[in-house]
């Protein structure tokens, strides 16, 4: 059912060093070839039954965070040989067939489909087992070597540090939700089924939600709205069996929220949100660059739930806003630039002269955070949008009158965020007036507080 869908791995048999989104093998195509048959359209009594091509069904396909379709409904017809009239095997075996009857033309009246033989070998995919078998590299274990510089920083960098250390997603929370994705997975082999966001980009901490993308063959005539909340209806009926509490939130982008009390996980289920696939890969590869991203984002993210200002059903920021903002910064808010555009993320970098090497930014983590937030405290939102695709600050009404099939114009509103692959305003939660002021508020009092003192509780809230 889902030939042709992207699949997610990484390369090496393991979870590093990158994230590649790759096409799964391309849908069989099946040749019209004919079928001896008598005058009646029936199969001629003389002619022997054509053995079936024996199928493999007992090798198990090489997938990976989605799914190969189940093409039983074809195989029974596709599974014959197409060269039985290559070797007589149609011709007929009555000796009490005349010389005219041997010569007589065969009448072909009934078509069947066969399926043929590709040349070209399919391209080999990774087996879920081998993520568990893998090694996780998100967890950081060792402390960098210039985490501190002798500055003033030195403390509020070596803060910062501990508690990313404390609150980074484990090995054991990590396998823990593959298990779960691969019990789904089987649940629902119909269905496509994705591990998208910061369980994978490596920006997840150990409270952080499991997001998953189920993906369905989208049809022509039904809108995707209608068509996402039909299929979560069907696996809510499911979900409720085993925790009574799950919703389906109908939203813009429809999310069946439902918990896993075994493990004790949070889920997010969307349908056919398939964006979210190209925005893990490009967020993991962000994730990569520099030792700091990775430190900075959890920062932030531990320090907007403090405020009460990280749930975008609360109407405040959420999650993957707050990660592109933090990325933003990096991209223009230090000089020089610790992050390129995202455009130029996966191409290779320039060739300079030799010995020459792109200026590198020392800043350390105490440093970065408290530029920040005085960054976002004093950024013009009524005028400018925050763009990780261009690497810069873009006009709103740019933002407004660019074209895409999902850009509403009436979505920049207050707090504008890019989403870098379908323009639309990864922030379009924060419309209220309050909730907005409110946000920015917290930047300016955290940047005012955490400057004076240079102490990391002096950025979360005082009691």
């Amino acid at each position: 059912m889902n030939e042709g869908a992207p699949v997610m791995f990484h390369a090496g048999g393991g979870y590093g060093p990158g994230v590649y989104v790759m096409p799964m093998e391309r849908p069989r195509q099946y040749g019209l070839e004919v079928v001896p048959t008598n005058v009646t359209g029936t199969a001629s009594p003389s002619t022997p039954s054509t053995p079936r091509r024996w199928q493999r069904r007992d090798r198990q396909k090489d997938t990976a965070f989605g799914y190969d379709s189940d093409d039983s409904s074809l195989s029974s017809n596709a599974s014959s040989s197409n060269k039985s009239g290559e070797k007589g095997e149609c011709t007929s075996s009555n000796p009490d067939h005349t010389a005219a009857g041997n010569t007589a033309q065969v009448l072909y009246n009934a078509r069947e489909w066969r399926g043929r033989r590709r040349d070209v070998r399919p391209q080999r995919r990774l087996a879920p087992e081998r993520f568990f078998k893998a090694t996780y590299p998100f967890q950081v274990k060792f402390t960098p070597d210039d985490l501190l510089n002798g500055s003033k920083y030195d403390t509020l960098s070596q803060e910062i540090w501990d508690k990313f250390v404390k609150s980074q997603q484990t090995e054991e929370t990590f396998r823990k939700k593959m298990n779960l994705w691969r019990y789904l997975y089987t649940i629902f082999p119909r269905y496509g089924l994705y591990v998208v966001g910061s369980t994978m980009s490596g920006f997840g901490l150990e409270s952080s939600d499991m997001d998953l993308c189920l993906h369905v063959r989208a049809h022509q005539h039904v809108e995707p709205r209608p068509h996402a909340l039909l299929h979560l209806n069907y696996i809510l009926g499911y979900i409720r069996s085993f925790d009574p509490g799950a919703e389906l939130i109908q939203a813009k982008v429809p999310i069946l929220k439902f918990r896993d009390v075994r493990n004790g996980l949070q889920v997010d289920l969307n349908c056919n949100n398939v964006v979210g696939i190209r925005n893990t890969d490009l967020l993991h590869c962000f994730s990569r660059m520099d030792w700091r991203v990775r430190p900075l984002v959890a920062l932030a993210k531990l320090w907007a739930r403090a405020h009460a200002i990280n749930d975008a059903r609360q109407r405040t920021l959420s999650s993957y806003a707050l990660t592109l903002m933090v990325i933003h910064f990096l991209q223009c808010g230090t000089s020089p630039p610790i992050l390129p555009r995202a455009c130029d993320v996966l191409r290779a970098p320039p060739r300079g002269p030799p010995g020459a090497s792109p200026p590198h930014s020392r800043a350390t983590l105490g440093e970065l955070f408290l530029n920040m937030l005085r960054y976002y405290a004093t950024f013009p939102y009524s005028r400018m949008a925050v763009s990780v695709r261009a690497g810069a600050r873009v006009c709103v009404s740019e933002c407004r009158a660019a074209r895409a099939c999902k850009n509403d114009p009436h979505q920049w509103k207050l707090l504008c965020v890019e989403e870098p692959f379908d323009l639309t305003n990864a922030a379009r939660s924060v419309y209220d007036p309050d909730t907005f002021e409110r946000i920015v508020s917290t930047f300016r009092d955290s940047y005012r507080r955490l400057s004076a003192g240079l102490r990391l509780g002096d950025a979360w809230p005082q009691r």
